[in-house]
């Protein structure tokens, strides 16, 4: 049997590519243990943020929401967006679901016959405009467990999500605050939307029925110039008994220093080690 997989989409102008470079020594730390599959989002979309000029030669960047009109891209969806960040986690999903597929193939291929099935996919982690990605597929596979929707046709069943500098909404979250809030410091970096504008007193009231109970590693920024709509993001949308937040001296990136790196797999093993002792 493989080892457990958690699947791992980038921030906005940026690529699996990049991405999997960023996370180079962590994925060096958790071999063994866990293995990262890293995604492409479906739009292309101009470099993001310190992207440029290390990852030039990585182009085409990309964005996972659908960008807005008269930007150039090669695939166009519904102009709803509603409509459109529903079929994106669809999408989502059925790139985790080729992976699965992919697997079992080059194991028949090699004659593996105990390596047939896969590592099951257990977390998802994303970056920055990636965490939207992560809300999204965890605030769905909650709402089809409360619907008692039990069969789903991805075989997808997250045990936790680990969300690092991000800000903004889950993926496929609406509601008067968000479709009516303006610019902020989230658009400057890679969200393609602007993260909801807090009412007075500095808290977005959430339905407690709808804040996403899976559990969840969130990773914070001291120096990350959207510390404060990443822990709006904590406040607003995720429960706050089943959320573990680890917060680094560090700016708007993955964890690059021993000591963080190390602090921050520790962490995912104790969220994951937490979950299932939840179930």
């Amino acid at each position: 049997m493989e080892v457990p997989r958690i699947a791992c989409f980038h921030g906005g102008g940026s690529n699996s590519a990049v991405f999997a470079a960023q996370c180079k020594r962590l994925a060096h730390a958790l071999a063994g243990t866990y293995d990262l599959v890293f995604f492409d989002a479906p739009y292309e979309r101009a470099a993001g943020p310190g992207v440029l000029p290390h990852f030039a030669d990585l182009a085409p960047f990309r964005t996972w929401m659908q960008p807005p009109a008269g930007i150039d891209t090669t695939a166009r969806a519904r102009s709803d967006d509603e409509d459109e960040e529903e079929l994106g986690l669809v999408r989502v999903l059925k790139l985790m679901h080729a992976d699965t597929l992919r697997r079992r193939r080059a194991a028949r291929a090699r004659g593996d016959a105990a390596a047939t099935e896969p590592g099951r996919w257990v977390a998802a982690m994303g970056f920055s405009q990636g965490t939207r990605v992560v809300g999204g597929l965890l605030r769905r596979q909650q709402r089809r467990r409360r619907a008692q929707h039990l069969d789903d046709p991805f075989g997808v069943e997250l045990e936790f999500g680990i969300l690092c500098m991000g800000s903004a909404s889950p993926m496929g979250w609406f509601d008067e605050a968000e479709t009516s809030s303006t610019s902020s410091a989230c658009i400057a970096l890679d969200t393609d939307k602007a993260a909801p504008v807090l009412p007075i007193g500095g808290q977005l009231v959430v339905e407690d029925n709808d804040v996403i109970a899976i559990p969840t590693l969130h990773l914070h920024g001291l120096r990350d110039p959207i510390l404060p709509k990443s822990r709006d993001q904590l406040a607003a949308y995720y429960d706050l008994g089943a959320s573990h937040l680890l917060e680094i001296n560090y700016h708007h990136a993955m964890p690059w220093y021993t000591q963080d790196l190390m602090d921050f797999v520790l962490m995912i093993k104790s969220t994951h080690k937490r979950a299932r002792m939840a179930v």
